[in-house]
């Protein structure tokens, strides 16, 4: 397959490095002076500039159409909150693709996944998920970490096994479509709370616990949205539930830590550089479970939605949720 990248940022930015160490790949990047910096020096200027890239195996481009025209697997690493504006209407150009979402976010307009969207714009083409336990920069310091690949088509799930399987990178496969793209868009909003309550000064303790009672509930709102046999505790479920929860990395944490210090929201969203998906995630997914009547299944989801979409007082939610976990 001729390869693309769809987005530079840390994700892209992360995949693009691993990807061109063995083959050729084309790079989408928004912004042209970014662009003209990486051919330049061969680092991107906005996200993980400390990685150098090996450019020789990179073509950059600054026009879409052209590397969905000219690529076969098309790597999405985009912000959800975008993707309508940059793909709605290239539904054509995507026709008999492979479409891998490295997204893990809702589609604000239409309030649903990346798949839905994908699907909806082009059914004529495969689709896959790619998601953690991972962070980005971790990758671009070449430590061990571990991907999961989720896709109906297995010869195709082996085929993306080879090509991003390298001495530091770990591949794990998997049919769970659907379940693997909602746990990565789930698991961020309860990142967020996590670092509320860090943010709050609540200790290990009670966080360990809020940890466990949000891998419960992500399992059951897994089984309401795509009723299926999963087991939670693999790498793409619990482990990306895990290190979104914990890690310094994470952009999320981060967010809701801003939060449970007293920053109003909207400088706390302003202070986080890369997006934080589930800010919008949390309205997004919030909406489909009261449309299916299900938000008694859900309290930590309901606090996280009372703070960042209602502004209520974080300490309040908490103190509120307290009982309703163990």
């Amino acid at each position: 397959m001729n390869i693309a990248v769809i987005g530079a940022g840390s994700w892209g930015t992360a995949l693009i490095s691993v990807l061109s160490q063995k083959q050729k790949v084309s790079w989408w990047i928004r912004s042209n002076k970014n662009l003209e910096h990486i051919k330049n020096f061969k680092r991107n200027p906005s996200y993980l500039t400390n990685l150098s890239l090996n450019t020789n195996n990179i073509s950059l481009f600054n026009n879409i159409d052209d590397v969905l025209k000219s690529n076969d697997l098309i790597i999405v690493a985009i912000p959800s909150e975008f993707l309508f504006s940059t793909f709605l209407n290239k539904g054509p150009l995507l026709n008999n693709k492979f479409i891998l979402s490295a997204t893990k976010g809702v589609i604000p307009e239409r309030l649903i996944t990346p798949h839905s969207f994908f699907t909806s714009i082009n059914k004529n083409n495969n689709y896959g998920v790619i998601s953690g336990p991972c962070h980005a920069e971790e990758i671009a310091l070449e430590k061990q970490s571990y991907i999961t690949i989720s896709s109906e088509s297995l010869t195709q799930v082996e085929y993306l096994k080879n090509i991003f399987k390298s001495n530091f990178l770990q591949i794990s496969i998997s049919s769970d479509v659907v379940g693997a793209e909602y746990a990565a868009i789930i698991k961020n909003i309860y990142a967020i709370l996590t670092g509320v309550c860090s943010g709050l000064g609540y200790g290990d303790n009670f966080i360990a616990v809020l940890i466990t009672s949000s891998a419960n509930e992500l399992n059951n709102l897994l089984t309401i949205l795509d009723s299926k046999d999963r087991i939670i505790t693999k790498a793409a479920y619990l482990g990306d539930l895990l290190v979104t929860c914990y890690s310094a990395h994470s952009r999320n944490r981060s967010l809701g830590f801003l939060i449970g210090k007293g920053l109003p929201l909207p400088k706390a969203l302003s202070q986080t550089k890369m997006v934080a998906e589930g800010y919008h995630a949390c309205a997004s997914i919030y909406k489909i479970i009261f449309n299916l009547k299900r938000n008694e299944d859900a309290p930590i989801l309901n606090c996280a939605y009372n703070i960042m979409h209602l502004g209520n007082d974080p300490q309040t939610e908490i103190t509120t949720l307290t009982p309703l976990i163990s």
